[in-house]
C-alpha cells in the first residue's frame, strides 16, 4: 500500500516593507505590550508563537535565548543581538511575563495591508525568518539547528529561496570542468 501524500501549504513570509508595516501597526495600536517583543523575537530567531510567548527571563542571557518545551521536546538555544536581549530585560522588568498576546497580535495585523493563508497569521514570523536567512546567504544545515527541525528535508523547504542555489548543478557538475578542458584544447591561447 502507499502512503497517502498530502500537499504541503505554500509557506508564507514577509518583505521587509511588510515587516515594517507590521511593527509600525502593533506600535501604534496595540493595547498589548507584549506583542512587540514576542514578534521580534520569532523575527530574530525563528521561534514558533508559544515558543516566544513562554520564555521567561531566565531563558536569555550572555546573548543567547534558550527555548525549552519545544514541539519536538528538544531544548535549542540562538544567538540574538545584544539590543534584543537589553530590550526584553528591560520589557520584563517593566511589564512582567508574556501573556495573552495572540489575540492582540493578530488585530495588529488585520490593520495592515498583508494578507495570509488562514491560519498561518503568527507562523508565518517563523518562515519569514527562515526565508530571509536563506536569501541572505544563510547555510541550510545551520537553519536545521537553529529551527529545530529533526530532519533536513523539512528545512529544505526554504532552499528554493537561496538567490543561486540552483547554480550550484552549473559549478560542482562534471560538465563545467570537460567543457573547459575541450575549449582549452581546440582554442589555445
Amino acid at each position: 500500500m502507499r502512503p497517502l501524500k498530502i500537499q504541503e501549504r505554500e509557506l508564507s513570509w514577509r518583505t521587509t516593507p511588510q515587516i515594517a508595516e507590521l511593527l509600525d501597526s502593533i506600535r501604534t495600536g496595540c493595547d498589548n505590550p507584549h506583542v512587540e517583543p514576542v514578534v521580534l523575537i520569532c523575527l530574530a530567531t525563528g521561534a514558533r508563537w508559544s515558543e516566544a510567548e513562554k520564555l521567561k527571563p531566565t531563558s536569555v542571557r550572555n546573548g543567547v535565548i534558550t527555548f525549552s518545551g519545544t514541539k519536538s521536546g528538544k531544548v535549542r538555544s540562538v544567538p540574538i543581538s545584544a539590543e534584543l536581549e537589553k530590550r526584553l530585560a528591560k520589557h520584563w522588568k517593566q511589564h512582567g511575563s508574556f501573556m495573552h498576546t495572540i489575540t492582540s497580535f493578530r488585530r495588529a495585523l488585520a490593520r495592515t495591508t498583508i494578507r495570509l493563508p488562514k491560519g498561518q497569521a503568527a507562523h508565518a514570523l517563523r518562515h519569514t525568518f527562515a526565508s530571509h536567512f536563506i536569501q541572505n546567504g544563510g547555510n541550510i544545515l545551520t537553519l536545521q539547528k537553529i529551527l529545530g527541525h529533526s530532519s533536513l528535508a523539512m528545512t529544505m523547504r526554504y532552499a528554493h529561496l537561496a538567490p543561486d542555489h540552483l547554480q550550484d548543478a552549473i559549478r560542482f557538475g562534471p560538465v563545467l570542468l570537460v567543457v573547459t578542458a575541450v575549449t582549452k584544447e581546440a582554442c589555445p591561447v
